[in-house]
């Protein structure tokens, strides 16, 4: 008689990325839309060194790891290893490096504009409804 042999347990797939071939951000900013609704947008380099635009998913929620507070300006241009931002969406999520000490405060800006871009839009709709 034959031992059964034990089944294996499927191994857990890695998260799809919400920005395929995406390496390194360059910059963010916030675009309004037709309708008046803010996005938020994001340059990133991929495996090539090209340049992509893409728009960050309403449903993402984005997470800044840099050192606080940041490096003045002046002589100190770099963060630190290990500085990146998260996009983390229910089924995919991208980590991208963040490097420069300008582009870290122009994505911690955008992120605060849009929130209050995002509710005061969102309160606008509301009262025209």
């Amino acid at each position: 008689m034959r031992k059964p042999t034990p089944t294996r347990k499927a191994k857990a797939r890695a998260p799809h990325p919400v920005f395929p071939f995406a390496v390194t951000l360059r910059a963010a900013s916030l675009i309004f839309e037709g309708d008046g609704r803010p996005a938020l947008y994001v340059c990133a380099d991929n495996y090539t060194g090209t340049l992509g635009l893409y728009r960050v998913p309403e449903d993402c929620r984005v997470t800044v790891k840099a050192p606080h507070p940041l490096p003045e300006a002046g002589p100190r241009v770099f963060l630190p290893a290990g500085s990146a931002v998260i996009f983390e969406t229910a089924d995919s999520k991208t980590v991208l490096p963040l490097h420069a000490v300008r582009v870290c405060r122009e994505l911690l800006e955008a992120l605060e504009v849009h929130a209050h871009a995002l509710q005061s839009w969102k309160a606008h709709r509301q009262g025209a409804a």
